[in-house]
């Protein structure tokens, strides 16, 4: 009998670890998706009714994975591949004497502010 309780408990023991890892997971990012998927769906449960949804819901999730799965499969075209790939050199003029960026500007201004006020 110790031992039918003892394997209970650590059944039970093993359960909640594992809702407590579930429960954490749910409330940070994937909580976030999962009201975003209950949107949807609830949108479509009001567009579709509640017998046509769900067909539509599968219908377009599965369309969805398709393209996000092509997505992640798809590969940058390979130079030798029977594409031809030309690099365009645009030629940039040199800066001429006077040209200041908003950078080096606002560096200028914040050292005239410091030795305006080394001076007060």
């Amino acid at each position: 009998m110790d031992t039918v309780v003892w394997l209970a408990w650590a059944l039970v023991t093993l359960l909640g670890f594992l809702w407590s890892i579930v429960w954490f997971l749910i409330s940070g990012w994937v909580s976030t998706l999962l009201q975003i998927a209950l949107l949807i769906a609830t949108i479509y449960f009001f567009k579709y009714g509640w017998q046509r949804a769900p067909a539509e819901l599968w219908r377009r999730t599965r369309s969805f994975g398709r393209f996000f799965w092509n997505w992640v499969r798809a590969r940058e075209t390979q130079a030798g591949a029977g594409v031809e790939v030309r690099e365009v050199v645009r030629v940039v003029p040199a800066k001429e004497f006077g040209d200041i960026n908003v950078s080096t500007l606002l560096s200028l201004l914040m050292l005239i502010g410091l030795a305006l006020v080394t001076r007060l």
